[in-house]
């Protein structure tokens, strides 16, 4: 139901994008590096991926806004004592947004929320499981905005899923500015 609520919010912040326009809203889209790595009874597995993401957001301000987006890690891989373990994980999340505009065209953002998150694991010859959840979020990152309306940004994300050593992606992209 939360998943099915926060795509919603979503769709309805993108296609009120013309609304916004003259208030801060903007979307992009982001390729990178995922990573997820479990340690179950002393065994290691660090799971990377190419990730990418589709996100919108709206700033109040110079400083304070909110992002949304859905996200994909990736289809990752890894063979464990002969045995391969394929792990997908998508969501979406939710954030606050606090910028701090270094120049003009140039600002640093942080940011805090919530990822609704699915995942499904596979073992060759064992069988495949799913699972989800709400976890918290954090992220920071840089963004370049050009006198026009494109912009480049540059983002890690950090999420604390349960039962997860580490949940995390680094990744680049292009946005748009409705101005």
């Amino acid at each position: 139901m939360r998943k099915l609520i926060t795509g919603s919010l979503l769709l309805v912040v993108v296609a009120a994008a013309p609304a916004f326009a003259d208030k801060g809203f903007s979307a992009g889209a982001s390729v990178g590096y995922s990573n997820v790595s479990i340690e179950e009874s002393g065994v290691s597995v660090d799971f990377n991926d190419v990730g990418y993401k589709i996100f919108g957001s709206y700033m109040f301000s110079d400083n304070w806004g909110i992002e949304g987006s859905w996200m994909d890690f990736g289809s990752m891989s890894e063979d464990v004592a002969g045995t391969e373990l394929e792990l997908e994980v998508d969501g979406f999340d939710l954030f606050a947004v606090g910028a701090m505009p270094i120049s003009e065209t140039f600002d640093l953002f942080a940011k805090a929320g919530i990822l609704s998150w699915d995942a499904s694991v596979s073992a060759s010859g064992f069988g495949s499981d799913s699972d989800s959840g709400e976890d918290l979020a954090l992220g920071f990152g840089g963004r370049f905005k050009s006198s026009g309306n494109f912009g480049f940004r540059a983002e890690y994300e950090w999420f604390d899923v349960e039962d997860v050593d580490s949940a995390w992606m680094f990744s680049a992209g292009f946005e748009y500015a409705f101005k």
